[in-house]
């Protein structure tokens, strides 16, 4: 009972964590199924599919991890398997030697055989660590003999099916940013009956590399990071449409651009270089202006009654507001430290999970302190609002930023017209100039 309210617990908090999480293309409707998964957020990537999903799905996750108390309760929480690798032999909570290995994977794999045959679902990370690469690392084999070995054993009539989901964070590791989970095209495993029977070995290699395949077309790769990024706010700025900065759009776009610049910078470098000094100027001026999306520029939604409105919830929040300040300022700095201190591909999760135990630690000491100076019911009365007052200061925090955007949005439209007139030519020249390279690009290919 513990278990399942932690977990929902942790469900809620991640879709709070991410201010939209946004599935593209569609679940499986039913049947047993191995999802297949990129790994760049440590434990929120488990925690945000089965948000998503909303439903349990069996994890592996390495063995050393169910060594550690808080983490390991929590991966036992979400009903996790241990998976024993032998870069870990010798380790706390790993396998004593490959014998041993060996046999605990074993043990392992049998357990999800059983899970598929009753229909339920699992997912894998096979790359086999979270890392922060900007490209797939190569999977293993993991998943793959798992399923055949499933379809085989149920006569090759189990209906399995391999899924690849790509995980796209927008910033993983900060509040109140956007996630896209994209659904890949699925693998039926029992088509490879006759492959499996002939050669177990070489079926085993091919279907890995059916799945990476199809796994890399969910994912937005690049050479470096820096691309990466160039790359992605060039797509925020050019994307067609009027919300072109959605999440979907935006994906969709950086993926067009990545494929463009491949070809590009061996056929027509030049274009690149003038689209790379074209895209630097303008974000400079831009920054000159003190503003982040050029988009808002175009838009006319911060009319007086907008403002007046956003100004008034301002107003009916901030007690709450500044009540929560006071309760999970100690516990947000805490973690604020800590989350500097790790690799970023851990910092989300030490986000959400830290936050969250200390900010309740921070909570029942709070309302000891008021049991004993002001009596029970103060305190009571503080265990009941506290959730709220802790959500009023990150709505607080957003409606701020969105005011605080909209009203110099409105000052330049009104006091220096023909600046953004300017930055909005500047916007549409640069648009139609990416358009024009990837036309060149898509027809040259």
């Amino acid at each position: 009972m513990m278990g399942r309210l932690f977990e929902q617990l942790i469900f809620r908090w991640v879709r709070l964590f991410y201010s939209r999480v946004e599935v593209r293309g569609s679940w499986p409707d039913s049947g047993p199924v191995i999802y297949v998964l990129n790994h760049p957020n440590g434990l929120l990537d488990p925690a945000l599919v089965m948000a998503a999903r909303l439903e349990r799905v069996t994890f592996l996750a390495k063995s050393t991890l169910f060594a550690m108390p808080a983490v390991g309760w929590t991966a036992r929480q979400f009903g996790a398997l241990p998976v024993f690798r032998a870069v870990d032999v010798g380790l706390r909570g790993a396998a004593a030697d490959a014998e041993d290995m060996a046999d605990r994977n074993e043990a392992t794999f049998a357990v999800c055989r059983a899970r598929l045959h009753q229909g339920r679902a699992l997912a894998l990370f096979p790359e086999g660590k979270t890392h922060g690469a900007p490209q797939l690392l190569p999977i293993r084999t993991g998943a793959a003999r798992v399923a055949l070995t499933t379809a085989c054993e149920a006569g090759w009539h189990s209906g399995l099916i391999m899924v690849p989901v790509g995980l796209w964070y927008e910033d993983m590791t900060r509040f109140r940013t956007r996630v896209i989970l994209n659904v890949g095209r699925k693998v039926g495993v029992d088509r490879w009956q006759q492959v499996y029977e002939e050669d177990a070995r070489a079926a085993v290699q091919q279907l890995t590399a059916e799945v990476e395949k199809r796994l890399e077309a969910t994912l937005l790769q690049a050479e470096s990071h820096r691309l990466l990024r160039r790359v992605s706010l060039l797509a925020a700025w050019t994307a067609p449409g009027e919300d072109g900065h959605a999440a979907g759009e935006q994906l969709d776009w950086s993926a067009r651009l990545l494929r463009g610049h491949s070809y590009l910078r061996v056929q027509a470098p030049e274009r690149i270089e003038r689209i790379k000094q074209t895209s630097k100027s303008f974000g400079i001026m831009l920054q000159t202006a003190g503003i982040d999306n050029p988009r808002d520029l175009e838009l006319q939604r911060a009319g007086r009654g907008w403002l007046t409105k956003r100004v008034g919830w301002l107003v009916v929040m901030a007690l709450p507001a500044l009540a929560g300040a006071g309760v999970g300022a100690i516990p947000w700095g805490v973690i604020r430290v800590l989350a500097h201190r790790v690799r970023r591909t851990e910092a989300g999760t030490i986000k959400l999970l830290g936050g969250t135990l200390l900010s309740g630690l921070s909570v029942a000491a709070w309302a000891m302190v008021l049991a004993f100076t002001a009596g029970i019911w103060w305190a009571v009365g503080l265990l009941v609002l506290a959730p709220g007052c802790l959500y009023a200061v990150l709505r607080w925090y957003e409606l701020y930023q969105e005011t605080q955007t909209a009203i110099s949005v409105r000052r330049l439209q009104r006091r220096r017209t023909p600046l953004v007139e300017y930055l909005t030519r500047c916007r549409e020249a640069l648009t139609e100039a990416v358009h024009d390279a990837l036309v060149f690009a898509e027809k040259g290919r």
